[in-house]
């Protein structure tokens, strides 16, 4: 794999879960890190977990699309050009469509999906991404890919990130931008626990079951997000990638 050693990466979420873990393991490759999530306490936290370099902690909520323009001034005036982005941002839940409100859907598609689009839209912007080549990368899940009940939002959510995808990496391409997206099967992490919380042992046992080679970690996504976001992936754009235990393939 090769070194990320002063590559300049913005990581949103970053202040639990999956944001967290590739955080942290970025700084050890040598990347210099834009923490980004709603808590400056949390990213704190994460920021202490790291390697040492020149990280920068953003606090703010992406969903406030009008100030985009100043997340990346502020960025961009910290770091540099841009070598990298990693969006996990985002928010799950269990709702049944005969409860489901139009309200909650948007904010679904709101950080799921449609902060994804803006964060590209600006990080493509001449002036701000590293025109010798840079990577992005959008969370998916494997609910994009099979269906469970209630939910429905958030495997829309999925499914749609996935085919924009597809047409931002032919569009991306004449910068040298690559983007793809990985669909992380059960991850033991905080979300994933609360989701686990609301389910029978039997609903639970089902889970684990269908993952072949078990509950997957933070860990091993930020081993593929790093790999992604390397020159050693510089050949791969477009891709949906699996990361799920086996759990797309299960029976």
């Amino acid at each position: 794999m090769s070194s990320l050693e002063n590559k300049n990466i913005i990581v949103t979420g970053a202040s639990s879960g999956l944001g967290r873990a590739a955080a942290i393991k970025l700084s050890y490759e040598g990347a210099r890190v834009c923490l980004v999530g709603r808590s400056e306490a949390k990213l704190k936290e994460t920021y202490s977990l790291m390697k040492e370099r020149e990280h920068f902690l953003l606090p703010v909520d992406l969903c406030n699309f009008k100030e985009y323009e100043n997340f990346f001034n502020n960025i961009f005036s910290s770091f540099g050009p841009l070598d990298g982005l990693v969006h996990f941002a985002g928010i799950s839940g269990l709702v049944p469509l005969k409860v489901m409100k139009l309200k909650k859907l948007q904010e679904i598609l709101n950080i799921n999906l449609l902060a994804f689009f803006e964060l590209t839209k600006y990080f493509s912007k001449n002036k701000y991404f590293n025109k010798l080549g840079a990577s992005i990368i959008g969370a998916s899940s494997v609910s994009s890919l099979r269906g469970a009940p209630a939910l429905s939002g958030y495997s829309c959510s999925k499914a749609a990130l996935d085919g924009a995808v597809r047409s931002l990496a032919c569009e991306l391409a004449v910068k040298k931008i690559r983007i793809n997206s990985i669909a992380p099967g059960f991850v033991r992490t905080a979300m994933g626990d609360e989701v686990l919380k609301t389910l029978s042992p039997e609903a639970k046992d089902k889970i684990f079951n269908a993952h072949p080679l078990g509950i997957g970690t933070p860990e091993d996504i930020a081993n593929l997000v790093t790999f992604l976001l390397s020159d050693g992936a510089r050949w791969i754009t477009g891709s949906t990638i699996c990361i799920d235990g086996g759990f797309s393939i299960s029976s």
